[in-house]
């Protein structure tokens, strides 16, 4: 099982809240589609971010240099990936909620809901 951290925003009196769930730990989607895993998630600042570096990771324009420096950046989208999703959804409006063990990201959420359920 792992570790996943719950997140919640609150619609209104008689709307369910919104939760989402994001795992603890390393992002393998992070290091091998970086901004790519950021856009479908919908974190676009993340994702520009990302471009951002690898961009400034090639200008340097000599070869020799970029390839190190795109893998620095890849590798850092992946040990970041999910803080930087924790860091936008608190931007939209969420907040951390719990911390709740399961097997995916559905799993989380509804250990969580059976355990915040009266």
């Amino acid at each position: 099982m792992r570790i996943y951290s719950v997140h919640r925003r609150s619609r209104g009196v008689l709307e369910e809240p919104q939760l989402r769930a994001v795992k603890e730990g390393f992002c393998w989607p992070g290091l091998f589609f970086g901004p790519l895993w950021a856009a479908w998630r919908g974190d676009w600042a993340v994702a520009a971010g990302i471009l951002a570096i690898f961009a400034a990771a090639v200008l340097p324009g000599a070869l020799w240099l970029s390839l190190p420096l795109l893998l620095l950046a890849a590798f850092a989208a992946g040990f970041e990936g999910n803080d930087l999703a924790r860091w936008s959804l608190r931007r939209r409006g969420f907040s951390e909620a719990a911390l709740v063990a399961g097997r995916n990201a559905a799993d989380a959420e509804a250990r969580f809901l059976a355990r915040a359920a009266p």
